[in-house]
């Protein structure tokens, strides 16, 4: 199974080479136009000198009268500096050819203020002055991109350009002639490398602005704002702008282009923030990011007043802070295992590259060329990609760490009831035999007092190393997950209760003595801090048959264990002891129902449009110990098979009237309360009749008691069924379909039944906003029952974006902890009047 992925891992290897020779291949191409220069293709040779007028009060007649004042030096060795000053160069051209030359000065620096060049003949006569620079108006967006003159050198003649640089920012002009076709490749080398990088980083934004709508995430809406600062900052730079934005629009940007290094700064710190999740951790160096981000944003707003040059300055100095705090926000997550943003670490390498390139290219320690000067633009754009994969990355690690918290528990690692339900509906769908096997640590409870939850935790994985280690002895117990490295054959259910599933064709008998052999070869001792603990383990099981949810399933592998002995018993008291425990318990539970020392619990149910508490569900409790942690539905399925589901029920539905009747008193009168009722109730004798007494006994509107029937106990006795609804209707009694999409439920039920409400299971809302299959269903459950003239209420709502969601969907009324859990009578009434619910 590992060769396959390995063997894509070499096909992806092969077309990542093909791809890097092919840009190696072009870059090759667009790096050679600065080559190619007319004095290195013609035999027209050059002569420079220069002068820096920090007064900005030379006329051209001064520049060419005081010669002793020039520099006879190349342009190369100008101090370009960032200061308020002009710069005046004069170069001579000598063509010794024979034929005329027709030539292409090229001013490579799209953000100067004013450029003016004046053509002299060899006399020193002015022939032609050309005006350029983004302050000029009149100008093509070709001569504004792209600033430069095309004039003539005559034949065995010299001609003279004089250019005088006016600008309040960066001030370095390269100065390249070339012939026509020399000059033809330069525009297409930077057409090329400028159509490159639009086009990635537009597509890079529309794609993630797509992530953003699916996914919801800030961090998105940062990237492409970094994005959109470094197309603002290039077209700047380069002179692409133009073609971008409306010319008015770009000589803004060009006028305030301190402020576009500010944006590209400020969201190069908040991706870095955001990306790294410091804001979840709320610690010292996200607040010390905050303050970054928050001096950038004065800095560069006061950009908007302050001259170029100073505020370039400024800025350079803000930039050494900003690679100081992203570096100790990078570093400490390094330290902290974030290994997953591997690709975010490596985009920084191409921009601190670039970043340097460029002032130092500025500043002329690097030679200018084609190449230094579209390094940072290349950089920039390594840098997007390498985000692109990082956010991919995160996406991806994101994902799988929600499928490992859906499948594994937080505290023991170990696989959860999900992995459990997985392979069950796989043998389910392939009509596998198949038993749920459960092992008990006994008293886990209790013991959780005594130890921590770390010293809980390692006990729990200590039993199930060893219980794995005897199941893998066996090839009849599955395993749930392909991950070697964990316990794949086992389920943790939480308190102490480990699962595992069998799949081999036998008797119960049989099931019974191995899963009996194996509870013996568990540890009968753990030792916890020079504590020796004594161990002691419960069992159970149910075969699965065909028909049952795996809710169902679960819950009677549940009841078995409260049949299994509860410490070890010698052999011939095995088969004795689950009946004996079965009926102990039944009898304690009769009793605590004679005596009064069961009690209901209400949940509320709240209108998803008004906000207002319509009613709740009448919940049934054992809070007396030790019975207090036994699971409820175990209990009612302990009812129904011992004959005390029909006394148990009629309790409740007394319980639930004289609740209603107190709900009255504290005035509440349009509150109602569900109870619920199963196939079992049709054998109690004259139900409607006791109904309506219990109504009249404490006083109470039949229009506040609803019912609710799972969709299980429409199969049984259906006519019986059919006929008791109609009553409770008749009575002015809701009905509602309970459960809804867990049973045997079909369209028929719909048109047989008069239902008020469909319940919908909170086995489809759990985790909803991220489970777009369930989406689905209910929706279409919410439609079809709104269709019918039904409402809906859905249980299970947990957080406030399933609430929005279901309220988007059209649902009516919704259940859950994200209201309350269910409480106390009392303790509702004050829940009721906190809430402000009155009716």
């Amino acid at each position: 199974m590992e060769q396959q992925p390995f063997k894509y891992h070499i096909i992806a290897l092969f077309i990542l080479s093909i791809l890097l020779f092919i840009v190696y291949t072009f870059a090759n191409h667009l790096a050679t136009p600065t080559r190619y220069t007319i004095n290195k293709t013609a035999a027209v040779y050059l002569a420079q000198s220069y002068r820096i007028d920090p007064s900005k009060s030379l006329t051209l007649t001064a520049f060419l009268d005081e010669s002793n004042s020039r520099i006879a030096e190349p342009f190369d060795t100008i101090p370009w500096g960032l200061k308020s000053q002009n710069y005046w160069l004069l170069m001579k051209l000598d063509n010794r050819t024979a034929v005329s030359k027709e030539l292409y000065a090229h001013f490579d620096n799209p953000m100067i203020d004013y450029l003016t060049v004046y053509q002299l003949d060899n006399q020193g006569q002015l022939i032609n002055t050309f005006n350029l620079g983004d302050r000029q108006t009149g100008l093509s967006l070709f001569e504004y991109s792209v600033p430069h003159i095309e004039f003539t050198v005559a034949a065995q003649n010299q001609s003279f350009l004089v250019i005088k640089i006016d600008t309040t920012g960066i001030s370095k002009t390269p100065i390249n002639l070339y012939g026509e076709a020399e000059f033809k490749d330069l525009l297409r080398a930077q057409t090329a490398i400028w159509g490159i990088f639009v086009g990635v980083l537009i597509m890079a934004a529309l794609y993630n602005l797509v992530l953003y709508f699916g996914i919801r995430d800030r961090v998105y809406l940062i990237y492409i704002g970094y994005i959109l600062s470094a197309l603002i900052l290039m077209g700047s730079v380069l002179g692409f702008g133009f073609y971008l934005w409306p010319v008015s629009l770009q000589k803004l940007f060009n006028l305030h282009i301190v402020v576009s290094n500010y944006a590209i700064a400020f969201f190069t710190l908040s991706f870095c923030t955001m990306f790294l999740r410091y804001h979840k951790d709320k610690c010292w160096r996200y607040k010390l990011s905050l303050i970054l981000l928050g001096l950038m944003f004065v800095l560069g707003f006061a950009s908007f007043f302050i001259v170029e040059y100073i505020s370039s300055q400024i800025f350079f100095a803000v930039l050494v802070l900003l690679y100081i705090v992203c570096i100790i926000l990078i570093y400490n997550k390094l330290l902290s295992g974030f290994r997953w943003a591997k690709f975010y670490m490596i985009s920084w390498i191409p921009l601190i590259i670039g970043a340097a390139i460029q002032p130092l290219e500025l500043t002329g320690v690097l030679e200018y060329s084609f190449t230094t000067r579209h390094a940072f633009l290349v950089a920039i754009l390594c840098e997007v990609i390498l985000m692109a994969m990082a956010l991919a990355d995160r996406v991806r690690y994101q994902r799988e760490k929600a499928l490992y918290h859906a499948t594994h528990t937080e505290q023991t690692k170990l696989l959860n009831s999900a992995m459990l339900k997985q392979a069950y509906m796989t043998l389910q769908l392939n009509q596998r035999t198949a038993s749920l096997c459960l092992i008990r640590i006994t008293d886990f409870n209790s013991l959780s007092h005594i130890l921590n939850q770390t010293q809980s935790c390692q006990l729990v994985v200590a039993i199930a190393k060893s219980l794995e280690l005897q199941l893998s002895k066996e090839r009849e117990f599955i395993n749930l997950d392909n991950n070697l490295d964990t316990y794949p054959r086992i389920a943790d259910l939480s308190n102490g209760v480990l699962a595992f599933i069998s799949i081999k064709t036998q008797s119960a008998q049989s099931l019974h003595d191995k899963l009996t052999k194996i509870r013996k070869s568990l540890p009968k001792h753990h030792p916890v801090q020079g504590f020796d603990l004594q161990l002691n383990y419960a069992m159970g099981y149910c075969i699965l048959d065909g028909e049952s949810g795996f809710d169902t399933w679960l819950q009677n592998g549940y009841f078995s264990l409260t049949e299994a002995p509860q410490t070890s018993y010698p052999n011939n008291h095995s088969k004795v002891m689950p009946v004996t425990m079965n009926i102990s318990l039944a009898a304690a539970f009769q009793n605590a129902l004679k005596t009064n020392q069961l009690t209901i619990y209400h949940q509320p149910q709240i209108d998803l449009r008004s906000g207002q508490t319509i009613g709740s569900e009448a919940l049934l409790r054992w809070p007396n110990a030790p019975y207090e942690q036994i699971n409820i539905e175990a209990l009612i399925l302990l009812a129904e098979r011992t004959g005390l589901i029909n006394e148990l029920t009629l309790w409740v539905l007394d319980q639930a009237c004289q609740d209603i009747a107190k709900f009255n008193h504290a005035g509440f009168f349009k509150h109602k309360v569900s109870v619920n009722l199963s196939a079992k109730n049709l054998m109690i004798h004259n139900l409607i009749e006791k109904i309506e007494n219990t109504l009249l006994k404490h006083n109470v509107p039949a229009k506040q008691l609803k019912f609710e029937l799972t969709e299980s106990a429409l199969i049984a006795n259906q006519q019986q069924m059919i006929s008791l609804v109609e009553q409770l209707t008749r009575l002015g009694i809701e009905v509602i379909l309970d459960d809804f999409g867990t049973g045997y439920s079909s369209l028929n039920c719909f048109v047989s039944y008069n239902f008020s409400t469909l319940k919908v299971d909170k086995s489809f809302i759990i985790g909803l906003p991220t489970h777009s299959a369930n989406r689905v269903i209910v929706k279409a459950a919410i439609e079809m029952a709104h269709s019918l003239g039904l409402k809906v209420t859905v249980e299970g709502v947990e957080d406030v974006t399933t609430q929005q969601l279901l309220k988007a969907m059209g649902a009516d009324y919704g259940q859950g902890y994200y209201y309350s859990k269910a409480i106390a009578v009392d303790d509702y009434l004050l829940w009721l009047a906190e809430n402000k619910q009155a009716n």
